[in-house]
């Protein structure tokens, strides 16, 4: 069985505090860079023995704020050399040959060659029919059907061992040396196709070099998408860039605050933070947190055709203590983000922000009212606390459900293993909420129910 070897890699850089590397590389094909994942339309792209590579979807770890990349090898013309040898090539891996095989080289790792072109160096030369490749110029290259192809597309003349899979007799093998064919022309840049490859030792150099970083932001914030939105806020101007997560169909938008513009380049020194865009969008009344402050979305705005966020309106956030008064939560102030990180931080800061007002506010409150506001107001926090047991109960009866879902898969599992049966599909019970969450609201139900003890107090002498 003929296949083609294919690599995913997703870099993280680690770089040592000053280490640089003086590597050649430059701005790729805007029509190349387009055909990456997510059509970034950016790029920088270096030379290696393996090929040419494109560094491109620029982005930082949600948690860490790590720098990360993609790494692509360009296939096609666009990622070859001036010299042709007129075939297609396929990787055949080796495979475990019966014991009976005759010919166990039908089994061993080769370049297969698919098809040869009318008047070109292969067929000229009989490389051809059943005859495979198994070294170029000396070397496998590792049986990287890339590599192998940079090389003989930058090479004039190659010395091919070939052997001949054998039908009765055989295999018999030869050297074939050719004089490849020189193209009229150059190549078009945007020629070609885009594979994902994980970086190797040449190529971590060049990721381990400052500058490489710099310039790829540089060049991102150029593009009509990424270009930064300077925004006044706390007293202070930052930036704001909208920017895809992971390269895939299914990723989050994230928003990325710079104390920096990002136009300087400033990688490692200018993002403050990250926030992931919510599934229903930057809606008024959405809340976001930037450096531990909670702010309230008043408005926004993006270009229609670019996608960039060109208008971002924010204000601080405040509690709406009626509302929590009444038992609510804040899951809807976060438009759909469900990590259980963001909504415990949003309800631990409703409930810091309800202990200050049952001290600073409350009193004077209940000293101005008349019996009948005092009367809703005792009304309304005693079903908020209804509310809070039910929803605080809800989480740990969904929690307790799947981690019983998850105790019964690990020992089906276990028991599939021993009896060498196929593990029978359990089905998940998804679930984004968390102990802490539930714990959250409890404080909440026990801050209401001080709340209820002080407005119970007072009716009485209203009543007089």
């Amino acid at each position: 069985m003929l296949i083609a070897a294919l690599l995913l890699g997703l870099l993280q850089a680690q770089l040592p505090p000053s280490q640089s590397v003086a590597r050649v590389y430059e701005p790729s094909a805007p029509a190349l860079a387009a055909k990456a994942p997510g059509a970034p339309d950016y790029g920088l792209q270096t030379t290696t023995r393996s090929g040419k590579i494109l560094l491109t979807n620029l982005r930082f770890h949600p948690v860490t704020h790590k720098v990360q990349a993609q790494l692509y090898r360009f296939l096609g013309p666009a990622g070859m050399g001036p010299y042709r040898l007129g075939v297609q090539l396929q990787f055949h891996p080796q495979q475990q040959a019966p014991n009976n095989a005759l010919h166990p080289i039908w089994y061993a790792n080769y370049f297969a060659i698919t098809s040869a072109q009318d008047g070109l160096p292969a067929k000229e030369a009989g490389l051809e029919g059943r005859w495979v490749i198994e070294r170029i110029d000396g070397s496998n290259f590792g049986w990287d059907l890339g590599a192998l192809i940079f090389h003989i597309s930058n090479t004039p003349v190659i010395n091919v061992d070939a052997a001949k899979l054998p039908i009765f007799g055989g295999p018999s093998r030869k050297t074939f040396r050719i004089t490849m064919r020189k193209l009229d022309g150059p190549v078009g840049p945007g020629d070609g196709t885009l594979e994902p490859v994980q970086a190797n030792s040449e190529t971590q150099e060049w990721l381990n070099g400052r500058q490489t970083w710099r310039d790829l932001l540089i060049l991102r914030s150029q593009q009509a998408r990424f270009v930064p939105l300077p925004l006044d806020l706390a007293g202070r101007r930052i930036w704001v860039v909208r920017n895809p997560g992971e390269p895939s169909p299914d990723s989050s938008l994230m928003l990325e605050f710079w104390q920096e513009d990002p136009l300087t380049g400033s990688w490692d020194t200018g993002l403050v933070d990250l926030w992931p865009e919510p599934p229903d969008g930057l809606r008024p009344g959405r809340a976001i947190r930037i450096e531990d402050h909670w702010y309230r979305i008043l408005g926004s705005g993006q270009d229609p055709v670019t996608g960039r966020l060109d208008r971002l309106e924010l204000r601080p956030w405040e509690p709406d203590i009626t509302a929590l008064l009444g038992g609510a939560t804040l899951a809807k102030d976060l438009g759909g983000l469900n990590a259980p990180p963001l909504q415990e931080s949003i309800e631990l800061l409703a409930n810091e922000s309800l202990v200050e007002w049952k001290t600073r506010t409350l009193p004077g409150l209940l000293a101005a009212q008349n019996l009948g506001p005092a009367e809703d107001l005792v009304i309304r926090v005693e079903k908020g606390v209804l509310a809070l047991d039910l929803e605080a109960k809800g989480i740990r009866a969904r929690l307790d459900v799947a981690a019983r879902a998850e105790t019964e898969r690990k020992a089906q599992a276990e028991l599939a293993a021993k009896t060498r049966q196929p593990a029978p599909q359990v089905q998940a019970t998804p679930t984004t909420e968390s102990e802490r969450l539930a714990d959250l609201l409890d404080q909440r139900k026990a801050i209401l129910m001080a709340f209820l003890g002080s407005a119970k107090q007072s009716l009485p002498t209203l009543r007089r």
